[in-house]
Parts: C-alpha cells; structure tokens; sequence
C-alpha cells in the first residue's frame, strides 16, 4: 500500500452499532461470554466494552424485524474477536447451547463461529503466527 498526504490515517477502530432485538438480553449474553460492561448511555441505546474492544447495541424499533440476509443486502455479516488459542479451544463448552458452531481452520489462523441472540455471526479466531 503506498500512503500518500492526502490519506486520512486511521489509528484505530472504534465501536460498531449492532441493532437488537432485547437490549437487555444481549446486554447479559455479551457480558456472559466476553465480560462486556456497560460503560454509557447514547442515543437509542448502550455502549460497551472490554479489552479497549467497543460495541454499541441499539433496541430495534421493531423487535421481530429479521436480520439482513448479507448475501442480498449491504449489512453486517460477521464481527471477528481475536482470542487465544487455548480460549479458542473452550468453545463448545462455553456456547452448549449452540449446535452448529462452524469451526474454520486457515494457514494464519482457526476459528470457530457462533451467533449472538440476534442471529449476529460472531467469529472467534486464533492467530496461529502469535499462538499464546
């Protein structure tokens, strides 16, 4: 990639807005399974985070509004946390509930993907090249 001065350089990225269903119970599954905590209020909904990682969930006006089929709409398909590989491995014990965990493994990495109670694709994956 050549960088030149007009570019705007991006430092990092900041939160994701996620619309859901019941703010409430993906308040209590975001912090189950990843120690999310609600660090403020914004407009229509709540800010978290864990780890400097930032997610904003908003009540949908309509809470039985089906989620976007990304293979006909511009939306948000997958969210990627990167996670150690001995984390990684705690999956099917952490999510019991979910029976179709697709599991990935790649030369650079491996993961395995389950769904937030919206139907969100959150994709948990270890790095192979930094194994921790």
């Amino acid at each position: 990639m050549v960088y030149h001065d007009d570019m705007l350089p991006i430092a990092d990225m900041n939160a994701i807005n996620l619309m859901v269903r019941d703010l409430a119970s993906s308040l209590s599954w975001y912090a189950e399974h990843f120690g999310f905590s609600r660090r403020y209020d914004v407009e229509g909904g709540v800010l978290i985070s864990v780890n400097g990682v930032e997610l904003i969930l908003s009540q949908a006006q309509d809470p039985n509004a089906p989620l976007a089929d990304p293979e006909q709409q511009l939306c948000i398909h997958t969210i990627g946390f990167e996670v150690a590989s001995d984390v990684l491995d705690k999956i099917g014990s952490e999510f019991p509930d979910q029976s179709d965990i697709v599991w990935i493994d790649q030369k650079e990495f491996r993961s395995a993907i389950v769904e937030d109670p919206n139907g969100y694709c959150i994709e948990l994956f270890a790095n192979k090249t930094n194994v921790s």
